[in-house]
């Protein structure tokens, strides 16, 4: 939502030094916090690849600046400023409005069923850790002694 709302200040005024500098501190703050959000989200979600963690959000995030670059650049030049960053903020506001009924979160639409117990689950960091130095039958990895005799 801080991210298109600081394209509604571009679009606004799109003349005012001002206004496109408080923009481009919305749009930085904004932008850091989710790349925040994204490293410790993605180490979460997949706490026995750390390596792949982190990469599919940012690999997400490169392919929308890829695409969505060409396509603000036509819109600028087939329509004005104002009108192509508006398009922009209003396709974001949207789709933060509409994210919590994204799939993860469609079990709060449905009808009240009986609460299961949650079995408690390792995340963060240390769980990663953890799940790292694990073999493929979830079993703790020995380190291998060097042999004297062999070396």
């Amino acid at each position: 939502m801080m991210l298109s709302s600081s394209l509604v200040l571009l679009a606004a005024s799109p003349g005012q030094l001002a206004l496109a500098m408080f923009s481009a501190m919305v749009f930085g703050l904004a932008y850091m916090s989710l790349t925040g959000l994204y490293l410790m989200t993605g180490i979460r979600l997949l706490p026995g690849r750390l390596s792949m963690g982190p990469v599919l959000p940012f690999m997400a995030c490169a392919l929308g600046q890829a695409v969505g670059s060409p396509v603000i650049g036509v819109l600028v030049d087939r329509l004005e400023y104002a009108d192509a960053f508006s398009i922009f903020s209003v396709v974001g506001i949207l789709v933060a409005v509409l994210s919590p009924l994204y799939p993860g979160h469609i079990d709060y639409l449905a009808e009240e069923e009986e609460p299961q117990p949650a079995e408690a689950e390792d995340t963060g960091l240390q769980a990663a850790y953890d799940h790292q130095l694990l073999d493929e039958n979830g079993d703790p990895i020995k380190p291998v002694a060097e042999d004297a005799e062999t070396s």
